[in-house]
């Protein structure tokens, strides 16, 4: 994915580095340096793999597209900065020891400087715009008004995500449109964002503007529902992690949501048993939970709803006012971003 947008996420990358090497010589930003990749644990210099820069990369892609390439820098370096303030804090959430490979940046450097560094990058997101000498004081205004509104709803989606996963299996707030909701605002909306702010800088029309919303919304949360798919059926070889992770964290995803919803009364008990107790999943609980979504035939239905998504995406880019090979190229990406399911 990042091949795509390697002329863009290398101008990210650079832009990145001047923006730290612009601070003060304080360690915290060699640390925020080591999140994006620029050092190395004991923070001497490298270049190592920081992340695929989606978002930022496909935001300043299309500003390049539409002409407004040096205005669309600013936009997508707060659009990255805000995406790794989510991740930094989500590490400490879900204690999580390693990211990209490497120690996480609570793990590395302690928690309190973990919250506290999140929350500089938070800060650098919404600064990044306000100070950019390549938008003009109106574009600084509607940049910044959509992107506060949209870093809001990621933010209540953290919340949303917070209450789900406390909440417990079966009651009546623990529903699949109630995950739903979640997704759109902590995945969906900040992938939306990026598309669309794009055409804010390059002063496109509503119209022009709120398809590519719909790309980035859709791509958004068939991104989250493959994710959900890859979770459970996926090998450690394709993950990276263990096989049926979500599982084994009794994560309440989009496949258990359907089977709780659509399965018969053992089915529901059997759920019930296995997720409300404090006991963890052993291998047998872990296969008998597989067993029963394959009983389901789960599996084919979160196919379906990536596909719709996916096509949603893809309808969306048919309607915006580029060139062929350009559509032929945010389709493909579709493609590349949501992997072949049927291939697990």
């Amino acid at each position: 994915m990042r091949e795509i947008f390697s002329e863009y996420t290398d101008c990210i990358d650079r832009a990145l580095q001047n923006v730290f090497s612009a601070q003060t010589d304080l360690p915290m930003y060699k640390h925020l340096g080591y999140f994006m990749g620029f050092y190395d644990e004991e923070l001497n210099p490298i270049t190592t793999y920081g992340g695929k820069r989606f978002r930022s990369g496909l935001s300043l892609m299309l500003a390049d597209w539409y002409g407004q390439k040096e205005s669309g820098v600013s936009v997508a370096l707060s659009i990255e900065f805000f995406h790794n303030f989510t991740l930094i804090h989500d590490d400490i959430v879900d204690e999580d020891i390693l990211r990209r490979g490497r120690p996480t940046f609570w793990k590395l450097f302690g928690t309190d400087h973990a919250i506290n560094s999140g929350d500089a990058q938070l800060i650098l997101a919404l600064q990044i715009v306000s100070e950019s000498t390549e938008l003009s004081a109106e574009q600084k205004i509607s940049v910044h008004t959509f992107l506060m509104q949209q870093y809001l709803k990621v933010v209540e989606g953290q919340y949303l995500d917070f209450t789900l996963t406390s909440a417990v299996l079966g009651d009546a707030g623990v529903t699949k449109d109630a995950y739903l909701t979640m997704v759109a605002k902590k995945t969906a909306d900040l992938i939306a964002a990026a598309t669309m702010v794009s055409g804010i800088v390059s002063d496109k029309s509503e119209k022009e503007c709120e398809t590519l919303f719909a790309y980035g919304y859709n791509l958004g949360i068939a991104y989250q529902l493959c994710d959900d798919v890859v979770s459970i059926w996926g090998t450690e070889e394709q993950t990276g992690k263990r096989a049926h992770g979500d599982i084994l964290e009794k994560k309440k995803t989009m496949p258990i949501l359907h089977l709780f919803e659509k399965g018969n009364d053992d089915t529901k008990q059997s759920l019930l048993h296995l997720y409300n107790t404090d006991r963890q999943m052993s291998e047998t609980d872990i296969q008998t939970v597989v067993a029963l979504l394959e009983e389901n035939d789960v599996y084919t239905y979160m196919s379906t709803e990536i596909g719709k998504r996916a096509i949603a995406a893809k309808d969306a880019v048919e309607k915006l006012s580029l060139a062929p090979d350009k559509k032929d190229t945010l389709k493909n990406i579709v493609d590349q971003l949501l992997p072949d399911i049927k291939k697990i």
